[in-house]
């Protein structure tokens, strides 16, 4: 490869960074952003003899540039030089998990449930963008270094595959992957290979990570095609102890060779092993990292502390120096307290503080020293350390001085994981409904209701109980969320509260400043977006559906509604703004987004509408109601081009006549 001529005309090949048979990763410079990146390129040779290298490779950069995630590694840019392709991505410093358990065998099961739950999370992410990734194993999953932290990304998204429906059948594509971590269904070259292929390769990347070893050998490859041989070979019990049963029962069922008894998702998956280790710690004594080139100061600890050690209270780790220090709390990522001297080899104490929060910022230090030497213990409490004290060391107050360190980590990790849990619980509850139904439930009255001035809007994935008849559920759910994935960021973008998903359709809520027109403009974007998603995927795109929107604004009822005497309560609006919404949505025509005459007359000043007739809406009267469709905001590109381009956009989606009412459509959506 000639580094001197700059690739694509814009990035300057450094020096090569790792790669293979398939090609390269290259350090390169973005002579344009003037930032470093990661360059990957095919062999020109693999390009020549294997026609499908170059589509994997395109394959895996659209795939990557579709998820955005903070675990999948970033995909800046791509394209081809000299017939040969590449791909810039973001450049990471660090390790893959292959060469860490190359050089330590094996990780402690805290360690590696730290590692299970960004792996988890990327999957999902790929999962929901209907993407599975084929070859998930320990070289593809990468320890980044973060602004001091390490942070686990997903790699090598070439062998991806799309869940999505495409209206062709399934091909098989002969075997791809990974020997060791191929699930049955990837070695039968199954066709109809889902998600759950990865949750297969993930239990085998968890069970090597706290074994050091594979949960079968290659001669069981034949037994677990023919379904004779269920894994793990050797009972995860058996290599690490404090798993217990539970650990048995967790590797059973992760790599069950039948699809319908494993875990069903990546976080489902995830949160079970990392519920498998947290029981695990209850029981387990808390770990105490002394840091101290003394030798006599091991042989204290031991003779002082052997009642606790004895009675599982505490387990003791010994550093020699600093660095030591930071690779044992590597190792043991569920140390509690660290007690450290001043003054040692290599790494002295005060330069370990300063780095001890890049490996473990829960952990604490408790500083031990001479008495005279009071400057460097000050700077040592002001460098985080969380106490001190000075030689010759009273060995009760040792005692105690370790039993609140611990004390206070413990509570810490508490809160900690109780901050995880509702960072959880705002993926299932919006963050804007969390934060105005907290100091409502928590204040006098919590149940009481208020009235607000607010936008509701109904958005509805046109026709899509169909598609529920005719794919399987699990297809039928990926396609809706697909259309969700698009439609939630332009709704959230502009303010808008997710009220509730309501079967395929869902409600969002606008208040405050300007929220007519965010509610309009945040309507006018999805509509846009999934227009040009159905044009560039065709018919047989989930996005080809369309979606039928109704509008309305005014006074609504907000509150809690429920039976707080079963723990069970929803936060939502209430009102007669609610029920036009949700029945416009229900006589809205693919890709409308109707409003009443009343309210057309209100936004006349900002926004195109047009006459759409008289509807008549779902629910008690029936009577005819002046409708208008809000084609674009006044001046906007798509309000000059809105008529003559329509036909070109995407004909399948477009040129649907306005359907009948729908009387039974939203019987299970909302009022009636």
């Amino acid at each position: 490869m000639d580094t001197g001529r700059p690739l694509g005309g814009r990035y300057a090949l450094e020096r090569r960074i790792g790669g293979g048979g398939m090609g390269a990763i290259w350090r390169a410079v973005d002579l344009q952003l003037q930032r470093h990146v990661a360059l990957k390129l095919i062999a020109s040779d693999v390009v020549a003899r294997t026609p499908e290298a170059h589509r994997h490779f395109e394959q895996e950069a659209q795939a990557v540039a579709r998820l955005r995630h903070p675990h999948v590694v970033q995909v800046h840019d791509s394209g081809v030089d000299g017939g040969v392709p590449y791909i810039v991505m973001e450049l990471l410093e660090g390790e893959d998990l292959e060469t860490r358990l190359t050089q330590q065998g094996r990780l402690s099961p805290a360690r590696v449930a730290a590692l299970v739950t960004p792996v988890a999370r990327a999957l999902a992410a790929a999962h929901a963008a209907g993407l599975v990734h084929r070859d998930l194993k320990p070289a593809n999953l990468f320890l980044a270094h973060v602004d001091g932290e390490e942070v686990v990304k997903v790699l090598d998204f070439g062998l991806a595959r799309s869940l999505l429906p495409t209206g062709a059948p399934a091909q098989a594509e002969g075997l791809t992957g990974t020997l060791r971590y191929m699930s049955p269904e990837q070695l039968r070259a199954d066709p109809d290979l889902d998600a759950r292929a990865d949750l297969w390769s993930l239990a085998v990347v968890l069970y090597r990570a706290l074994t050091g070893q594979f949960p079968y050998g290659a001669e069981s490859v034949g037994a677990l095609l023919r379904g004779a041989f269920h894994p793990p070979a050797v009972a995860v019990s058996q290599l690490v102890p404090e798993l217990g049963a539970g650990g048995d029962a967790f590797f059973q069922r992760a790599l069950h060779p039948k699809l319908e008894q494993r875990f069903t998702s990546a976080r489902e998956l995830a949160a079970a092993f990392v519920a498998l280790v947290e029981a695990g710690r209850a029981t387990q004594a808390a770990t105490v990292l002394v840091v101290d080139d003394e030798p006599d100061v091991e042989v204290l600890m031991r003779q002082r502390f052997r009642r606790h050690v004895r009675d599982g209270v505490y387990r003791f780790v010994f550093a020699r120096d600093g660095e030591e220090a930071l690779e044992a709390l590597r190792q043991h990522p569920d140390t509690h307290a660290v007690l450290c001297d001043l003054n040692m080899p290599r790494m002295d104490g005060l330069t370990f503080l300063s780095r001890v929060g890049e490996v473990d910022p829960l952990v604490k230090v408790v500083i031990v020293s001479a008495y005279g030497d009071m400057p460097n213990l000050r700077t040592a409490m002001n460098r985080g350390a969380f106490d001190f004290l000075v030689k010759p060391v009273d060995l009760d107050d040792l005692e105690s001085t370790l039993a609140k360190t611990v004390r206070h980590v413990a509570e810490l990790r508490r809160a900690v994981r109780s901050t995880e849990e509702n960072a959880l619980l705002r993926m299932f509850v919006h963050g804007g409904i969390v934060d105005r139904v907290l100091p409502l439930v928590r204040g006098p009255g919590g149940l009481a209701g208020e009235q607000v001035d607010a936008t509701v809007a109904f958005l509805d994935v046109a026709d899509f109980t169909a598609v529920t008849r005719q794919h399987p559920p699990e297809s039928a759910l990926r396609r809706l969320n697909a259309n969700f994935e698009v439609i939630l960021p332009e709704l959230e973008s502009r303010g808008g509260v997710v009220d509730k998903f309501l079967g395929d359709a869902v409600m969002a809520v606008f208040q405050g400043e300007g929220h007519v027109s965010r509610a309009l403009d945040a309507c006018l974007a999805v509509k846009q977006r999934l227009q040009g998603l159905a044009w560039s995927g065709g018919d047989a795109s989930p996005y080809a559906h369309g979606v039928c929107m109704g509008v309305d604004t005014g006074p609504v009822v907000s509150g809690n509604v429920g039976a707080a005497g079963r723990g069970r309560l929803d936060h939502t609006v209430l009102g007669d703004v609610v029920n036009t919404a949700a029945r416009l949505a229900t006589v809205a025509a693919r890709d409308q987004v109707l409003v009443s005459e009343t309210l057309a007359a209100r936004l006349a000043d900002a926004f195109d509408c047009r006459a759409a007739g008289e509807r008549h809406l779902p629910g008690p009267g029936g009577q005819p109601l002046g409708v208008r469709e809000v084609v674009a905001r006044h001046g906007s590109q798509s309000a000059s081009s809105e008529d003559a381009t329509a036909e070109q956009v995407a004909p399948a989606v477009l040129e649907a006549p306005a359907p009948a009412p729908r009387p039974g459509a939203f019987t299970a959506k909302g009022p009636t």
